[in-house]
């Protein structure tokens, strides 16, 4: 870790950690205590296992150590689900339990870059492209075996992010084979981050299919820079394909609810989605800008809508520890949002490892 990141790190986290702390069960103190014992034991063994004078260890030995990592961390993780309800169910146990945590656990995680990334939010905000990226990648990455590690172990948390990319990505090809439009189909993404289905798709699409149009909309320009730069290194590496354009649109979601129309920036949409965006967002902005992307799609258009699911674990790792904030919600809450959507088809389904939800809503032909 660098030294500016170090200086960040400790400058956040006495911010974060003034006042008193009201409440913190002792079961919930012990849990805290056993994790910053595992990750001192895990930094302990990596460094024995360093050849004296090497800041480095081989990749397998890496894997070894996060592999073990990944299996302790669980078996805590177990017994911090059971800290949650009481923890969750009441604002001023939930400030109290994230000042503990910040103070003493999360600093043992800021040397993996995803944790970092993620907990100090140099963009202004959580789950940012770069957090995203990181998932994806999948690869070591970390300025020491240790910091190597423990993004490592932000991975193995964050695959809920890859179950939900290729839950889209297949919604996609789906979506272009049934598609009969002769002008070709337009496919919008929302809050788009690095779009990696969409790149994904570009490199797989095969050849003989109607041109597509992918419009990405995000308030990051760079995030939007990054996205059109991936599809376009997957169009120029792939051997065939349908003529793919893609069209960036910097703007706020806020916006398209007050200001802009959805229509304005994508016209004759067959497939609008937001895969992570409406986890930020109160139920009421949910439900309005829900109808106005839905208003949006032609007849027989596809809308998904992803969010987080309530009363999972995942709230330990990224509320407690990351300071990543999300509205965790109910199937019922996330099909209402749909409710006066007259002659939708309405469905949800659940991501493989079963921490997100996919809204899908069917306007009619």
């Amino acid at each position: 870790m660098s030294t500016q990141r170090k200086h960040t790190t400790e400058v956040s986290i006495e911010r974060r950690d003034r006042g008193s702390v009201n409440w913190v069960s002792q079961e919930y103190r012990d849990v805290v205590g056993a994790t910053v014992e595992l990750l001192h034991s895990c930094r302990a063994r990596i460094q024995r296992r360093t050849v004296k004078g090497s800041a480095e260890l081989p990749e397998d030995q890496v894997l070894e150590f996060s592999h073990k990592l990944w299996k302790d961390w669980r078996a805590i993780w177990s017994d911090a689900a059971a800290c949650l309800l009481e923890i969750t169910s009441d604002p001023g146990n939930l400030k109290a339990a994230k000042q503990f945590t910040e103070s003493q656990l999360t600093p043992e995680l800021l040397d993996g870059p995803l944790w970092w990334q993620a907990y100090t939010k140099p963009r202004g905000y959580p789950g940012d492209y770069l957090v995203m990226d990181h998932i994806y990648d999948g690869g070591f990455r970390g300025d020491t075996p240790y910091g190597q590690v423990v993004h490592a172990l932000g991975i193995h948390i964050g695959q809920f992010v890859v179950k939900r990319k290729e839950l889209v990505h297949q919604a996609i090809a789906e979506a272009v084979d049934q598609c009969s439009h002769p002008d070709g189909m337009l496919i919008a993404n929302v809050g788009c981050g690095p779009a990696q289905e969409l790149v994904d798709y570009a490199q797989t699409a095969l050849a003989g299919a109607r041109p597509l149009t992918f419009v990405l909309v995000d308030q990051d320009s760079d995030a939007l820079r990054h996205a059109g730069q991936g599809i376009s290194e997957a169009l120029r590496a792939r051997p065939s394909g349908p003529p793919i354009d893609i069209q960036l649109r910097h703007q706020s979601v806020l916006r398209l609810m007050r200001e802009v129309s959805p229509s304005q920036l994508m016209l004759k949409a067959d497939m609008i989605y937001s895969a992570g965006l409406f986890d930020y967002f109160g139920d009421r902005t949910c439900r309005v800008l829900t109808r106005r992307l839905y208003d949006t799609l032609r007849p027989g258009g596809l809308l998904l809508l992803g969010n987080m699911k309530a009363h999972t674990d995942m709230a330990w790792p990224l509320e407690l520890i990351a300071d990543w904030s999300l509205a965790y919600r109910t199937a019922e809450t996330i099909m209402a949002w749909a409710d006066d959507l007259k002659g939708a088809e309405i469905s949800l389904r659940t991501e493989a490892t079963g921490y997100d939800y996919l809204l899908s809503v069917r306007k009619p032909a």
